[in-house]
């Protein structure tokens, strides 16, 4: 069995992209809601199991998985963001400090500790709005 080449999908603009391209794709926490940054790391079709009830990675191996289609079958992206948002209004690099209780550890002026944490990877299910991260002008060295 040889090695697949990763998918390519397409922006909204037209514009394709693959595994190892910069996107930028919409991020909500209630009803705020953000540009976020990100490197594409896996492109994959998932389709709904009907022998183990979840999704899973499309298997062309497998006979159910041949007559998938429709809402039973999706094209999933996964994303390692790189920290950069328009908005940053969830700290997705930082957590709370809690102690060995699972209480909120707090400094001497009563404010909650955050500390630094590696950003997850993520999984866009929705990716209609997916924009491809393109630069439209020239640096100019400085002289």
């Amino acid at each position: 069995m040889t090695e697949q080449q990763p998918m390519t999908l397409t922006d909204w603009r037209g514009n394709p992209y693959t595994v190892g391209t910069t996107i930028y794709y919409p991020r909500m926490s209630g009803r705020s809601c953000e540009i976020q940054e990100g490197v594409v790391i896996d492109i994959w079709d998932a389709v709904w199991d009907r022998d183990v009830f979840k999704w899973v990675r499309f298997n062309p191996d497998k006979p159910s998985h041949q007559d998938v289609t429709g809402r039973d079958r999706q094209t999933r992206v996964k994303v390692q963001p790189t920290g950069r948002g328009s908005r940053n209004f969830y700290r997705s690099d930082s957590r709370l400090v809690t102690d060995e209780h699972g209480e909120v550890v707090r400094d001497e002026t009563g404010r909650a500790v955050w500390e630094k944490t590696e950003l997850k990877p993520v999984t866009l299910m929705i990716i209609e709005n997916v924009t491809v991260a393109t630069c439209t002008h020239k640096a100019v060295a400085n002289a």
